[in-house]
């Protein structure tokens, strides 16, 4: 009876073993089946809140010109789900200034902007009560016309994973709007506004994407997760343009970009596209009428041009204590287009008074204390020097060393989550309101 019941054990084992393969072959195929039924539906404009659509006239739009203050609603990750407010300042008068010098009201708007890309992904979610944020936004501001299709099918979740299947997700969400613009001496412009969420989903894994310039034949690369998403939306700017310009040329049209994180870089990228563009014969608009504004910016460029007058019209705003910004290493070469202003830090001249005036500021738009440890800093700055010292090139972290090093450096050098706060949009906007013009533009 044992000698039986040993030689059952080991087929009751293979029966197990095979019962499993076949669950795992059939959730392959089910899988498989989904992920092809979503891309048809995609293809055929279906199974999302709304048919995907190019612009259209914006609802309830305030058709506000000149200068004013709007209230703008958002949501923040201090708060879960729940809609917070604040102010912002709104001038036509400001896309007939130079856009290389700072424009701190500007850049203080561009952050509570680029806040409310990340939350209007909540409206594309099946069964969501949330409301359209970027629209309700953008109304308040008077913009006539806006696109949002790109959030129709990079917001469910399920989505996600089709994206990650398919190897698509090198990607971004984003509104395109559009208003008419008016100088004080009669001067009119159409300002084209691009908002950028920052990353969600599968796009973690696109933040990684640095890419090879070797692939290209190239000593110098662009991060290729960022740049393709920035190509994305510097083709629909140029059909959207096309569309508005007709014959009469781009002279009269203006760009803002913005973003945050993800969004912060592929807003860096996508401005840098149209910087270089305007010197050719494919103009989106005139370099005079190019402005951008990013907030939590990775590095994206190898390239040793990226501080080249030709981008003195992109602006991007980090805080010390966060370390996406120091992503990829400056150590490995990257850096980014522009100019980089650095908000205050732990241990700069006057940092406690100014720490305690953004608090209020945070506290003001939230309801609740501000949660980022500015002290943070320090164990940043330690985490980037080991990892520029063990992790020498991009190419290093792609092995599974590099990748033990990072955890290891991670675990050892930071609180992974405290860290994060530093990160947050409302923190970013807390600096701006608590700043002025003087102080960021020094």
């Amino acid at each position: 009876m044992t000698e039986e019941a040993d030689r059952r054990r080991p087929r009751r084992g293979l029966r197990v073993l095979l019962g499993l393969l076949v669950l795992v072959v059939v959730a392959g195929i089910a899988l498989a089946i989904a992920v092809w039924y979503r891309l048809d539906q995609r293809s055929r404009g279906e199974g999302v809140v709304r048919a995907p659509s190019e612009f259209a006239a914006l609802e309830g739009s305030t058709g506000r010109t000149g200068a004013f203050t709007a209230s703008i609603d958002f949501t923040s990750m201090s708060t879960g789900a729940e809609t917070i407010s604040t102010e912002v300042a709104w001038d036509d008068e400001w896309f007939f200034q130079d856009p290389t010098v700072y424009n701190h009201e500007l850049a203080t708007t561009c952050s509570v902007l680029s806040a409310v890309a990340n939350s209007e992904s909540a409206y594309y979610q099946a069964g969501s009560s949330s409301p359209a944020y970027m629209e309700q936004a953008l109304a308040e501001l008077g913009f006539e016309e806006i696109s949002t299709a790109s959030y129709q099918y990079r917001s469910e979740i399920f989505d996600e994973v089709v994206d990650f299947v398919s190897g698509a997700d090198d990607v971004v969400a984003y509104s395109v709007a559009t208003k008419r613009v008016a100088s004080a001496d009669g001067a009119e412009k159409t300002l084209f506004l691009v908002s950028i969420r920052g990353s969600y989903g599968s796009e973690w894994l696109s933040d990684l994407n640095m890419g090879s310039a070797a692939d290209y034949q190239m000593d110098e690369i662009t991060h290729e997760g960022f740049s393709e998403a920035a190509r994305e939306i510097v083709d629909e700017l140029a059909a959207c343009i096309t569309d508005e310009a007709g014959l009469d040329g781009t002279d009269d049209i203006c760009l803002l970009f913005t973003g945050h994180s993800r969004g912060a870089a592929t807003a860096n990228i996508a401005a840098a596209y149209a910087d270089e563009m305007s010197q050719g014969l494919r103009v989106l608009a005139p370099l005079s009428g190019i402005y951008c504004y990013t907030f939590a910016t990775p590095t994206v460029t190898t390239f040793d041009n990226a501080s080249d007058a030709l981008y003195d019209n992109i602006f991007n705003v980090m805080n010390p204590s966060d370390m996406v910004p120091r992503l990829p290493l400056a150590s490995w070469g990257y850096e980014r287009y522009g100019h980089d202003l650095w908000l205050p830090g732990y241990g700069d001249e006057g940092f406690d008074a100014a720490h305690a005036a953004m608090c209020e500021a945070f506290e003001a738009n939230t309801g609740v204390g501000s949660p980022y440890v500015p002290e943070d800093r320090e164990h940043v700055d330690k985490l980037v020097a080991d990892l520029g010292r063990e992790i020498p090139t991009a190419e290093d972290l792609a092995t599974l060393g590099g990748a033990a090093t990072v955890m290891k450096d991670l675990l050892a050098d930071v609180n992974p989550m405290r860290v994060l706060y530093g990160h947050y949009p409302s923190v970013y906007i807390a600096w701006m309101q608590s700043l002025d013009s003087v102080t960021m533009g020094s």
